[in-house]
């Protein structure tokens, strides 16, 4: 639990600063939120404000994680039973829910990466003229 809680608090204080912003739009660090998702189901979603997408990575995963519990306490129960036929199905059940949460957390990274990438981009219909931007045409002649 200590670990935990030092790994917690060193991950909010490297990946806790937001990066320079460009045109006055803050930025979000890909960095920071791939090992936010990676840390806590859903961490790195909910840093880039897509709290739906959150609440449903950390449901999902949280159930992965609860569910390839219980069936890892199934297991180690009929072990100590002798039953290893029972014990190998456990295995198996098990086995494959964990490989089903490892693809649930990759997933979520891609998610939280692209999100990060994406953030406040300006996907407006508006194609007028940005007055903010003046455009230069320089020539350059040598002799």
């Amino acid at each position: 639990m200590i670990s935990f809680l030092l790994l917690l608090t060193c991950a909010l204080t490297l990946f806790g600063a937001e990066p320079d912003s460009v045109r006055g739009k803050p930025l979000k660090s890909t960095t920071g939120a791939v090992l936010r998702s990676m840390v806590i189901p859903g961490w790195g979603q909910f840093y880039n404000e897509s709290y739906v997408k959150a609440a449903g990575f950390a449901l999902l995963q949280g159930t992965l994680i609860v569910s390839a519990s219980h069936e890892n306490d199934q297991m180690m129960r009929f072990k100590t039973g002798g039953d290893f036929r029972l014990e190998k199905f456990y295995r198996n059940s098990r086995n494959k829910l964990l490989w089903w949460l490892a693809g649930t957390i990759l997933l979520s990274m891609g998610d939280a990466y692209v999100d990060a990438h994406l953030y406040k981009l300006d996907i407006s219909p508006d194609l007028s003229y940005d007055r903010g931007l003046t455009p230069h045409v320089t020539a350059t002649l040598h002799f």
